[in-house]
Protein backbone atom coordinates (compact mmCIF):
# COMPACT_ATOMS: atom_id res chain seq x y z
CA UNK A 1 0.00 0.00 0.00
CA UNK A 2 1.35 3.43 -0.96
CA UNK A 3 1.59 5.75 2.03
CA UNK A 4 0.49 9.35 1.52
CA UNK A 5 2.66 11.97 3.17
CA UNK A 6 2.22 15.71 3.17
CA UNK A 7 4.10 17.39 0.29
CA UNK A 8 7.47 18.76 1.32
CA UNK A 9 8.63 22.22 0.35
CA UNK A 10 10.94 22.82 -2.59
CA UNK A 11 13.37 25.64 -1.82
CA UNK A 12 14.48 27.16 -5.13
CA UNK A 13 17.35 29.47 -6.09
CA UNK A 14 18.44 30.42 -9.61
CA UNK A 15 20.71 27.37 -9.91
CA UNK A 16 19.50 24.84 -7.37
CA UNK A 17 16.39 23.54 -5.63
CA UNK A 18 16.42 21.64 -2.34
CA UNK A 19 13.74 19.14 -1.34
CA UNK A 20 13.45 15.83 0.46
CA UNK A 21 11.86 12.49 -0.32
CA UNK A 22 11.29 11.01 3.10
CA UNK A 23 14.76 10.74 4.64
CA UNK A 24 16.53 11.21 1.30
CA UNK A 25 17.84 14.70 0.53
CA UNK A 26 17.67 15.93 -3.06
CA UNK A 27 19.05 18.96 -4.85
CA UNK A 28 18.13 19.79 -8.43
CA UNK A 29 21.21 21.47 -9.94
CA UNK A 30 21.11 23.47 -13.16
CA UNK A 31 23.84 22.85 -15.73
CA UNK A 32 22.58 25.65 -17.97
CA UNK A 33 20.06 26.02 -20.77
CA UNK A 34 19.79 25.47 -24.50
CA UNK A 35 17.45 27.03 -27.06
CA UNK A 36 15.80 24.36 -29.24
CA UNK A 37 14.11 25.14 -32.56
CA UNK A 38 10.49 24.07 -32.29
CA UNK A 39 10.94 21.62 -35.19
CA UNK A 40 13.37 19.62 -33.04
CA UNK A 41 10.95 19.13 -30.18
CA UNK A 42 7.71 18.91 -32.19
CA UNK A 43 8.84 17.31 -35.42
CA UNK A 44 5.52 15.84 -36.58
CA UNK A 45 3.36 18.94 -36.03
CA UNK A 46 2.78 21.80 -38.51
CA UNK A 47 4.93 24.74 -37.30
CA UNK A 48 2.00 27.14 -37.34
CA UNK A 49 0.09 24.87 -34.95
CA UNK A 50 3.00 24.78 -32.49
CA UNK A 51 3.56 28.52 -32.83
CA UNK A 52 -0.09 29.23 -32.10
CA UNK A 53 -0.05 26.97 -29.05
CA UNK A 54 3.10 28.60 -27.68
CA UNK A 55 1.72 32.07 -28.37
CA UNK A 56 -1.44 31.25 -26.40
CA UNK A 57 0.78 30.43 -23.44
CA UNK A 58 2.74 33.67 -23.84
CA UNK A 59 5.88 31.72 -24.75
CA UNK A 60 8.34 32.39 -27.61
CA UNK A 61 6.87 30.96 -30.80
CA UNK A 62 10.10 30.09 -32.62
CA UNK A 63 12.09 28.17 -30.01
CA UNK A 64 11.90 26.44 -26.64
CA UNK A 65 14.35 27.40 -23.90
CA UNK A 66 15.23 24.16 -22.14
CA UNK A 67 17.05 23.84 -18.81
CA UNK A 68 19.35 20.91 -18.17
CA UNK A 69 18.57 19.79 -14.63
CA UNK A 70 20.83 17.28 -12.90
CA UNK A 71 19.83 15.75 -9.57
CA UNK A 72 22.06 15.24 -6.54
CA UNK A 73 20.66 12.61 -4.15
CA UNK A 74 22.09 11.96 -0.69
CA UNK A 75 20.98 8.55 0.55
CA UNK A 76 22.82 7.43 3.67
CA UNK A 77 26.53 7.60 2.91
CA UNK A 78 25.99 7.71 -0.85
CA UNK A 79 26.01 10.90 -2.90
CA UNK A 80 24.40 10.01 -6.21
CA UNK A 81 24.47 12.39 -9.17
CA UNK A 82 21.88 11.71 -11.86
CA UNK A 83 23.22 12.93 -15.22
CA UNK A 84 26.09 15.35 -15.74
CA UNK A 85 24.70 18.04 -18.05
CA UNK A 86 26.05 19.10 -21.40
CA UNK A 87 29.56 20.22 -20.53
CA UNK A 88 30.93 22.51 -23.25
CA UNK A 89 28.16 21.72 -25.75
CA UNK A 90 27.12 25.39 -25.85
CA UNK A 91 28.20 28.70 -24.24
CA UNK A 92 25.09 28.49 -22.07
CA UNK A 93 25.86 25.02 -20.62
CA UNK A 94 28.51 23.45 -18.41
CA UNK A 95 27.60 25.04 -15.07
CA UNK A 96 27.19 21.81 -13.11
CA UNK A 97 30.56 21.74 -11.34
CA UNK A 98 30.37 25.45 -10.53
CA UNK A 99 26.90 25.07 -9.09
CA UNK A 100 27.89 21.98 -7.10
CA UNK A 101 30.81 23.94 -5.68
CA UNK A 102 28.41 26.72 -4.67
CA UNK A 103 26.54 24.05 -2.68
CA UNK A 104 29.77 23.01 -0.96
CA UNK A 105 29.94 19.71 -2.85
CA UNK A 106 33.25 18.54 -4.29
CA UNK A 107 33.37 16.19 -7.30
CA UNK A 108 35.42 13.83 -5.11
CA UNK A 109 32.43 13.37 -2.79
CA UNK A 110 30.22 11.87 -5.50
CA UNK A 111 30.01 8.09 -5.03
CA UNK A 112 27.74 7.23 -7.95
CA UNK A 113 26.97 8.90 -11.29
CA UNK A 114 23.84 7.61 -13.02
CA UNK A 115 23.65 8.22 -16.77
CA UNK A 116 20.02 7.98 -17.86
CA UNK A 117 21.09 7.71 -21.50
CA UNK A 118 23.89 8.60 -23.90
CA UNK A 119 22.78 11.95 -25.35
CA UNK A 120 25.32 14.81 -25.15
CA UNK A 121 23.23 16.92 -22.77
CA UNK A 122 23.34 14.08 -20.21
CA UNK A 123 26.90 12.76 -20.57
CA UNK A 124 28.64 16.01 -21.58
CA UNK A 125 30.01 16.58 -18.09
CA UNK A 126 31.46 13.13 -17.32
CA UNK A 127 35.05 14.16 -18.08
CA UNK A 128 37.23 17.01 -16.86
CA UNK A 129 39.36 19.27 -19.04
CA UNK A 130 42.16 16.68 -19.16
CA UNK A 131 39.82 13.93 -20.38
CA UNK A 132 39.71 12.12 -17.04
CA UNK A 133 36.51 11.22 -15.16
CA UNK A 134 35.22 14.44 -13.60
CA UNK A 135 34.01 12.55 -10.52
CA UNK A 136 37.17 10.57 -9.70
CA UNK A 137 35.80 8.43 -6.88
CA UNK A 138 32.49 7.53 -8.47
CA UNK A 139 31.22 4.49 -10.25
CA UNK A 140 29.22 5.28 -13.41
CA UNK A 141 25.88 3.48 -13.78
CA UNK A 142 24.20 3.03 -17.16
CA UNK A 143 21.88 0.42 -18.62
CA UNK A 144 23.59 -2.43 -20.45
CA UNK A 145 21.36 -1.85 -23.47
CA UNK A 146 22.39 1.80 -23.67
CA UNK A 147 26.08 1.08 -23.29
CA UNK A 148 26.02 -1.58 -26.00
CA UNK A 149 23.94 0.62 -28.31
CA UNK A 150 26.36 3.56 -28.28
CA UNK A 151 29.39 1.28 -28.51
CA UNK A 152 28.10 -0.29 -31.73
CA UNK A 153 30.17 1.10 -34.65
CA UNK A 154 27.06 1.10 -36.85
CA UNK A 155 24.96 3.12 -34.39
CA UNK A 156 22.52 5.57 -36.05
CA UNK A 157 23.43 4.39 -39.58
CA UNK A 158 19.74 3.79 -40.29
CA UNK A 159 18.50 6.86 -38.43
CA UNK A 160 16.55 9.55 -40.29
CA UNK A 161 18.58 12.25 -38.51
CA UNK A 162 20.75 14.48 -40.67
CA UNK A 163 24.48 13.76 -40.76
CA UNK A 164 25.39 16.75 -38.61
CA UNK A 165 23.18 15.56 -35.76
CA UNK A 166 24.42 11.98 -36.10
CA UNK A 167 28.02 13.18 -35.91
CA UNK A 168 27.23 15.28 -32.84
CA UNK A 169 25.61 12.39 -30.98
CA UNK A 170 28.11 9.70 -31.95
CA UNK A 171 31.09 12.02 -31.52
CA UNK A 172 30.07 12.80 -27.96
CA UNK A 173 29.67 9.15 -26.97
CA UNK A 174 32.94 8.16 -28.66
CA UNK A 175 34.75 10.87 -26.70
CA UNK A 176 33.04 10.58 -23.31
CA UNK A 177 32.16 6.93 -22.75
CA UNK A 178 35.43 5.01 -23.40
CA UNK A 179 37.37 6.73 -20.54
CA UNK A 180 34.67 5.47 -18.15
CA UNK A 181 35.03 1.81 -19.13
CA UNK A 182 36.88 0.71 -15.98
CA UNK A 183 34.32 2.47 -13.76
CA UNK A 184 31.12 1.50 -15.58
CA UNK A 185 28.44 -0.55 -13.83
CA UNK A 186 25.93 -2.01 -16.30
CA UNK A 187 22.38 -2.65 -15.10
CA UNK A 188 19.59 -4.76 -16.55
CA UNK A 189 15.89 -4.36 -15.85
CA UNK A 190 14.59 -2.85 -12.63
CA UNK A 191 17.33 -2.70 -10.01
CA UNK A 192 18.09 -0.80 -6.82
CA UNK A 193 21.45 0.89 -7.36
CA UNK A 194 21.67 2.74 -4.03
CA UNK A 195 19.46 2.80 -0.94
CA UNK A 196 16.03 3.94 -2.10
CA UNK A 197 17.08 4.56 -5.72
CA UNK A 198 15.70 2.13 -8.32
CA UNK A 199 16.34 2.02 -12.06
CA UNK A 200 13.25 1.63 -14.26
CA UNK A 201 13.72 0.72 -17.95
CA UNK A 202 12.11 3.47 -20.07
CA UNK A 203 13.03 2.72 -23.70
CA UNK A 204 12.10 4.70 -26.78
CA UNK A 205 13.92 8.00 -26.48
CA UNK A 206 16.98 5.78 -26.78
CA UNK A 207 17.01 1.97 -26.59
CA UNK A 208 18.43 1.85 -23.07
CA UNK A 209 16.96 5.05 -21.67
CA UNK A 210 16.07 4.73 -17.97
CA UNK A 211 13.90 6.51 -15.44
CA UNK A 212 14.46 6.31 -11.69
CA UNK A 213 12.20 5.86 -8.70
CA UNK A 214 13.43 7.37 -5.43
CA UNK A 215 11.60 6.12 -2.33
CA UNK A 216 11.92 6.75 1.40
CA UNK A 217 9.53 6.60 4.35
CA UNK A 218 6.49 6.28 2.08
CA UNK A 219 7.40 9.26 -0.12
CA UNK A 220 8.43 8.88 -3.76
CA UNK A 221 9.94 10.81 -6.66
CA UNK A 222 9.71 9.56 -10.24
CA UNK A 223 12.63 10.93 -12.28
CA UNK A 224 11.41 10.91 -15.90
CA UNK A 225 14.68 12.00 -17.50
CA UNK A 226 13.79 12.45 -21.22
CA UNK A 227 10.67 10.28 -21.33
CA UNK A 228 8.90 13.65 -21.60
CA UNK A 229 10.80 16.61 -23.06
CA UNK A 230 8.26 19.41 -22.69
CA UNK A 231 4.91 19.93 -20.92
CA UNK A 232 3.25 20.18 -24.35
CA UNK A 233 4.12 16.53 -24.94
CA UNK A 234 1.84 15.77 -22.00
CA UNK A 235 -1.05 17.90 -23.23
CA UNK A 236 -0.69 16.65 -26.82
CA UNK A 237 0.44 13.01 -26.62
CA UNK A 238 0.64 12.62 -30.41
CA UNK A 239 3.28 15.33 -30.66
CA UNK A 240 6.78 13.94 -30.71
CA UNK A 241 10.41 14.98 -30.89
CA UNK A 242 12.81 13.79 -33.53
CA UNK A 243 15.22 12.90 -30.71
CA UNK A 244 13.01 9.89 -29.87
CA UNK A 245 14.82 7.14 -31.74
CA UNK A 246 11.84 4.76 -31.48
CA UNK A 247 8.68 6.93 -31.35
CA UNK A 248 6.35 3.96 -30.72
CA UNK A 249 8.30 2.73 -27.71
CA UNK A 250 8.76 6.30 -26.49
CA UNK A 251 4.99 6.87 -26.59
CA UNK A 252 4.32 3.64 -24.67
CA UNK A 253 6.94 4.49 -22.05
CA UNK A 254 5.60 8.03 -21.66
CA UNK A 255 2.05 6.76 -21.09
CA UNK A 256 3.14 4.16 -18.54
CA UNK A 257 5.25 6.59 -16.52
CA UNK A 258 2.78 9.46 -16.57
CA UNK A 259 -0.16 7.20 -15.69
CA UNK A 260 1.88 5.81 -12.81
CA UNK A 261 2.79 9.28 -11.54
CA UNK A 262 -0.82 10.47 -11.77
CA UNK A 263 -2.33 7.36 -10.18
CA UNK A 264 0.11 7.31 -7.26
CA UNK A 265 0.06 11.12 -6.89
CA UNK A 266 3.80 11.20 -6.51
CA UNK A 267 6.31 13.95 -7.12
CA UNK A 268 8.00 13.99 -10.53
CA UNK A 269 11.20 15.48 -11.93
CA UNK A 270 11.59 16.11 -15.67
CA UNK A 271 15.09 16.99 -16.92
CA UNK A 272 14.05 19.55 -19.55
CA UNK A 273 11.01 21.16 -17.91
CA UNK A 274 11.25 24.73 -16.59
CA UNK A 275 13.74 24.72 -13.73
CA UNK A 276 13.75 23.00 -11.29
CA UNK A 277 11.53 20.56 -13.23
CA UNK A 278 9.72 19.31 -10.12
CA UNK A 279 5.94 18.93 -10.01
CA UNK A 280 2.97 16.61 -10.25
CA UNK A 281 1.07 14.91 -13.07
CA UNK A 282 -2.70 14.87 -13.44
CA UNK A 283 -4.75 12.82 -15.88
CA UNK A 284 -6.76 14.88 -18.39
CA UNK A 285 -8.79 12.36 -20.40
CA UNK A 286 -6.39 10.86 -22.93
CA UNK A 287 -3.68 13.35 -21.99
CA UNK A 288 -2.03 14.77 -18.86
CA UNK A 289 -1.51 18.13 -17.21
CA UNK A 290 1.66 19.35 -15.53
CA UNK A 291 1.47 21.12 -12.17
CA UNK A 292 4.84 22.69 -11.38
CA UNK A 293 6.03 22.89 -7.78
CA UNK A 294 5.03 20.73 -4.86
Amino acid sequence: MLLRLEPQEVVVTSSSAHFSIGEIQCVAVCDGTFSYPIAWLFSNVPPEEVESTLHQRKLPATHVESPYTCLLVTAGKRKVLIDTGAGSLAPTTGDLLKNLEALGVSPKEITDVVLTHGHPDHIGGVLDASGQPAFPNARYVISRTEWEFWNDPTVLHDSAMDNHMKQLLVGCTQKNLPPLKERIVLVDGEKEIAPGIQVIPAPGHTPGHIALLISSSGAQLLHLSDAVLNPLHMEYPAWRSFFDLNPTDASTTRQQLLDRAAADKIKVLAYHFPFPGVGRVKNEGHAWKWAAGD
